[in-house]
């Protein structure tokens, strides 16, 4: 155990200092030394949701309600993960396409019909719906189109409604740190907070921590970014190992964003389109009267922005400095905190030369977010072929939309063309790592290829995986099977009454 070991739980006047000598000499850099302590069991549950972000939550409301006993582990105070403290809004809930005259006619299909264009249901619907008949978000003919964004503070308190209101018990501001495991089995998480180390049972885990901390800990084989698999690594385009850069959407107050629309119109060099909503400048201004979803892509002196509005008057989300990093290593984080900072300052000196701008602040500047690091490998590894091609699967349990939007992608993939309305699916074995018992992931770190993580990363894909897994774990629960036995048909049975769109 090493002479650290021997001083835990001492007061320093507790110490024999006759041994101080031999313990200096062990300490030093670089060195690696064990520690025990106890940890106390606070918890046994149906299932454990680790991660209190877009695919936790769904995943904790998703179990909690098919009547598993659920406790949700957040290591932050807030729940929404990205959705409310990452301020990036919900994306995308409707088919997409590359052409602007196609997709605004599917935006035309959205007003007219919904049903004909939107891809996902379930939970991320019916949230959706109760922040916009609340007030607290705006949509796209006032239903989930490319984007919604909202009131976090709001979204914040709903999400806390539906915990109370589905029975979801919340441990928060607790750090998942090791596992508990039998025979191969995921029996337990290991977590500290303020009062030291404890630990829940579970007979399922779903891991939502965005980055697979638990599978990990647990053993489940992963990639980090570019893997083998992807076609970057194959034609020597990009290095295995690669990730997509961390960045920071922030919010700024006191915007006359009709004014800044007004200045583009005799300034149109400074315009441009948003690759996801692809709005022409007219179509912007029409859908920002109609107090709509906007966003587009606003060029400064030295900078182009994508600008978000929000239900709030005259706050809009800003899009996206970015800092090359592994957002796995303590230093890289911390030098990534510096470096947004000293961008965003830089950013709104510019911005603010702005028509609309000039006396616009900084309300809200998040802790840098991290896009990419694990992705675990599991019964299946979705590609992206399967993604352009839109292949669905036999155990697939949801839908996507979003263009493929991460930093290591071949040319040839950002060129190619896609069908009208088309989407891409989701395999339930996707969620099941190899490896690992009683153990599902959900959200970023799915099992998944760089380039077509690119596509299955944004919010509302990681709450189609959460309630997917949330509902498997409850199942699984009631049946004593493992993840890895459940049929995936009973599975897609419950998520179409539920809602889910598959």
């Amino acid at each position: 155990m090493g002479n650290l070991g021997l001083i835990l739980g001492q007061r320093l006047s507790e110490i024999d200092w006759t041994e101080e000598s031999a313990m200096t000499a062990e300490l030093r850099k670089g060195a690696i030394y064990k520690t025990t302590t106890e940890a106390k069991v606070v918890e046994d549950v149906d299932v454990l949701v680790v991660g209190g972000g877009a695919a936790g939550v769904i995943a904790a409301i998703a179990a909690a309600r098919a009547g598993a006993d659920t406790v949700l582990l957040e290591r932050t105070g807030t729940l929404g993960g990205m959705m409310t403290t990452g301020n990036a809004g919900l994306t995308s809930f409707i088919t997409h396409q590359k052409s602007p005259s196609v997709q605004r006619e599917i935006l035309a299909e959205l007003g007219a019909d919904p049903s004909a264009v939107q891809i996902a249901g379930g939970l991320p619907m019916e949230i959706t719906r109760r922040l916009l008949e609340s007030g607290a978000a705006v949509g796209t003919e006032g239903t989930a189109g490319s984007y919604v964004f909202t009131s976090p503070p709001e979204f914040k308190w709903l999400l806390l409604d539906m915990m109370e209101e589905a029975g979801v018990r919340l441990l928060l501001h607790c750090l998942a740190v090791d596992t508990v495991q039998t025979d191969g089995n995921l029996r337990g998480v290991v977590f500290e907070s303020k009062e030291g180390r404890q630990v829940v049972l579970a007979r399922q885990t779903v891991d939502a921590t965005g980055d697979a901390d638990i599978a990990a800990r647990a053993g489940c084989p992963f990639v980090l970014g570019v893997g083998p698999d992807d076609m970057a690594a194959k034609e020597n385009e990009a290095n295995i190992g690669t990730m997509t850069s961390m960045g920071v959407m922030y919010r700024m107050a006191n915007v006359d964003l009709g004014k800044t629309l007004a200045f583009l119109m005799d300034h149109r060099d400074q315009f441009d389109m948003q690759a996801m909503a692809l709005y022409t400048l007219e179509e912007a201004h029409k859908r920002f009267l109609k107090a709509e979803m906007v966003t587009f892509v606003v060029k400064g002196k030295q900078i182009g922005l994508q600008v978000y509005n929000s239900p709030l008057p005259g706050v809009v989300t800003l899009c996206c400095p970015s800092y090359a990093g592994n957002g796995l290593r303590v230093a890289d984080l911390t030098r990534g905190e510096f470096e947004m900072k000293r961008t965003i300052r830089e950013q709104i000196c510019d911005i603010r030369s702005l028509p609309g701008f000039e006396q616009s602040f900084v309300i809200d500047c998040p802790d840098i977010c991290v896009r990419e690091t694990r992705h675990i490998r599991g019964e299946y590894v979705l590609s992206i072929e399967d993604v352009l091609d839109g292949r669905d699967f036999a155990d697939s349990i949801g839908r996507g939309a979003h263009t493929v939007d991460a930093h290591a992608i071949p040319e040839k993939i950002r060129r190619r063309r896609v069908p009208r309305n088309w989407c891409f699916h989701i395999p339930y074995r996707c969620l099941v790592p190899k490896g690992v018992d009683n153990l599902l992931v959900a959200g970023r770190c799915a099992s998944y290829t760089h380039e077509a993580f690119g596509c299955a990363r944004p919010t509302v894909q990681c709450m189609v995986t959460g309630e997917a897994a949330g509902v498997a774990a409850a199942i699984c629960c009631a049946r004593d099977i493992s993840p890895r036995q459940l049929d995936p048909a009973a599975l897609r049975e419950e998520l179409t009454t539920n809602g889910v769109l598959l």
